[in-house]
């Protein structure tokens, strides 16, 4: 999609301009192009560390899912950056 408007970073209201039943029908789909180019981290953690960080994350968060693995990530990474 952000090839298709010519642009590298692509935002909802990009879509909204040329495409505005997207945004309207397929929230989803519009979604899915905004992150489309966002940066993504991916990392391999020991076992040992892994455990740790599942039990962290259910301490936190009440379970482990997709979404509260990001939002702990999320919160770890934007905590080391400003510290940083």
């Amino acid at each position: 999609m952000s090839e298709w408007l010519g642009r590298p970073r692509i935002r909802e209201e990009d879509i909204k301009k040329y495409q505005p039943t997207l945004v309207e029908n397929f929230p989803t789909l519009t979604k899915y192009f905004v992150d489309n180019q966002k940066l993504r981290v991916t990392i391999v953690l020991d076992y040992d560390f892994g455990d740790e960080f599942v039990e962290v994350v259910k301490k936190k968060y009440g379970k482990v899912t997709p979404t509260t693995i990001h939002q702990a990530v999320d919160e770890a990474l934007k905590k080391w950056v400003k510290e940083g």
